[in-house]
């Protein structure tokens, strides 16, 4: 009799046991691999959204990938060992150049920032004459950065004799503009900072200069776009979540053990300065800058013939925020940041 009921038990609960363990396998949510380049504050949208659990309220497990190249980045983007970059114009525009279907489908970054500093002895534009600037690589977001900054100071490479040296990331650029390997760089606001106050000199803020840009942005295959538009709209929200976060004065302390974690800054005062530029290169207009990326476009065609067969509207697809825009939480969020 025992018997008996032991096995009626098991076949009762059975089913039970195995709809539990299906829920639980259902209930796991989808992974999305992020990878990006840059070294730099602006990149903390996506810190703050893995360490406060924000990607996961929204349903998506992200993954950071960290990959200083961009043409290995786009490679990691048409193989599927990424799903998403958060990169800048140059490597998405010259691998759609290329014939990857590749898109940008939110601009976190919309506006140009940074300082460009320069050695102590330089005072003038004209000084940066036969002297020699910084990058990280060529046609990369540094290097960008510095083309934009000699171009508004009137300069050219190639026309003023100044050399485009690759050095490495801005903490190497740091250490050779101080050894003298270098004279200038364009340089995140905290590292510009640290370099005042050894007294180098800040030529140029292109924060305040009006120049169309688009910088770090989300991008991803064309095909991914339309085959996981539900994934696509748990990324944006979560992302515009962690902007607002990090705006919270509440969340100010946050914000900085994050910057100095991640950037491996010393001390707190360091990260006080990319906390303040954070609160004005963020915004909820995430929608790709067509202006912005045709001026990429222009400056990157100097380097890359197949650029000319492209045009800039191609590489770019702005179908997922407009339907974000459309959405209770995004007016909710617009309206919250407003108060």
């Amino acid at each position: 009799m025992c018997f008996r009921a032991s096995v009626w038990l098991m076949i009762f609960f059975i089913p039970f046991l195995l709809l539990s363990g299906s829920h639980s396998q259902t209930a796991e949510p989808p992974r999305v691999r992020i990878a990006h380049g840059a070294f730099n504050e602006k990149v903390v949208a996506l810190w703050i959204g893995v360490e406060r659990g924000i990607f996961r309220k929204h349903g998506v497990e992200v993954e950071i990938v960290n990959i200083r190249s961009g043409p290995l980045t786009m490679s990691a983007l048409a193989s599927g060992d990424i799903q998403v970059a958060y990169t800048i114009p140059g490597s998405v525009l010259s691998a759609a150049a290329g014939g990857l279907d590749v898109v940008f489908f939110a601009g976190i970054v919309n506006r140009v920032d940074g300082d460009f500093v320069v050695a102590p002895g330089i005072r003038k534009p004209e000084d940066l004459r036969g002297k020699t600037v910084g990058v990280q690589s060529i046609g990369g977001g540094v290097w960008s950065h510095s083309m934009l900054a000699l171009e508004h100071l009137g300069l050219d490479a190639a026309r003023d004799k100044i050399l485009i040296r690759v050095v490495g990331d801005p903490s190497i650029q740091v250490q050779s503009l101080s050894a003298g390997l270098i004279d200038a760089a364009w340089l995140t606001y905290a590292f510009s900072r640290m370099m005042q106050e050894k007294g180098f000199r800040v030529l140029l803020d292109l924060g305040k200069a009006p120049i169309p840009y688009q910088g770090l942005a989300l991008a991803a295959r064309r095909s991914y776009l339309q085959n996981q538009p539900q994934i696509v709209d748990s990324l944006l929200r979560a992302m515009l979540e962690s902007v607002a976060f990090i705006q919270s004065p509440v969340h100010k302390q946050d914000v900085l053990k994050s910057l100095m974690k991640n950037l491996r800054l010393t001390n707190v005062q360091e990260a006080e300065s990319g906390y303040e530029m954070l609160q004005w290169i963020y915004s909820f207009e995430i929608r790709p800058n067509l202006k912005g990326l045709q001026t990429m476009h222009r400056l990157l065609s100097t380097t890359n013939p197949k650029m000319k067969g492209l045009r800039s509207e191609d590489a770019m697809d702005d179908a997922p925020v407009r339907r974000l825009e459309k959405t209770d939480f995004y007016r909710g969020l617009v309206a919250r940041a407003k108060k």
